[in-house]
C-alpha cells in the first residue's frame, strides 16, 4: 500500500513541475548567460509619451552561420515554456521573432520581457525590465508586421518610437 501511495505522490510531482512555469527572470538569464552575449544596462527606457521600462538590461550576440540554428532552437524553445497568457504581442515567421511578455508584480507593476531573433542575419537580443501598466498597454497597442524576410514591431505612435524592431 505504501508504495502505490509513493508511485501516486511522484506521478502527481512530476506532473505538477512540467506544469511549472518559467519566470521571465529566469528566461533572461539563460539567454544572456548563451556564449556571445553582451549585456547593457539602463535606468529608463521610454516605450510612450508617459512611460517607461525601468531597470532595463538587454542583452545582444550576433551569430555565425554556424551558430544561428543553436540560438534559433533556445529562442524558440524558451517562448515555448513562457505561458502564453503572459505575452502582450508576438510574431514569428522562423526565421524572425519578436514577443513581448509581462507579469504583474506585487506592487501592481509589470516585469517585461522582449524578445528578438533573426536568423537570417543572426541578430539575437532578450531584454527585461519593469513598467507600469500603462506601459503594458502602450506595448500592447504596437504594431507588428511581418513582410517575407522581414519583421517590424513599433509602437502605435510613430513619434514615439518605443522598441522598435526590424530585422531583416
Amino acid at each position: 500500500m505504501k508504495k502505490i501511495i509513493l508511485a501516486i505522490v511522484a506521478i502527481v510531482t512530476s506532473c505538477s513541475l512540467s506544469f511549472a512555469d518559467t519566470t521571465l527572470e529566469s528566461a533572461y538569464e539563460q539567454l544572456a548567460s548563451l556564449p556571445g552575449m553582451s549585456e547593457k544596462k539602463a535606468d529608463n527606457v521610454k516605450i510612450g509619451e508617459n512611460t517607461v521600462i525601468r531597470n532595463f538590461k538587454s542583452s545582444t550576440a550576433k551569430v555565425d552561420s554556424k551558430t544561428i540554428g543553436q540560438y534559433r532552437d533556445k529562442f524558440v524553445w524558451m517562448t515555448e515554456n513562457l505561458p502564453v497568457r503572459n505575452m502582450v504581442i508576438g510574431a514569428n515567421n522562423r526565421r524572425e521573432m519578436a514577443a513581448v511578455y509581462a507579469t504583474p508584480t506585487a506592487g501592481g507593476d509589470y516585469t517585461v520581457l522582449i524578445f528578438k531573433g533573426n536568423a537570417i542575419n543572426g541578430d539575437f537580443n532578450i531584454s527585461y525590465g519593469q513598467t507600469t501598466p500603462e506601459g503594458v498597454a502602450e506595448i500592447n497597442d504596437a504594431s507588428v508586421a511581418m513582410d517575407n524576410a522581414e519583421l517590424t514591431f513599433t509602437a502605435a505612435d510613430a513619434d514615439q518610437a518605443m522598441i522598435e524592431v526590424t530585422a531583416y
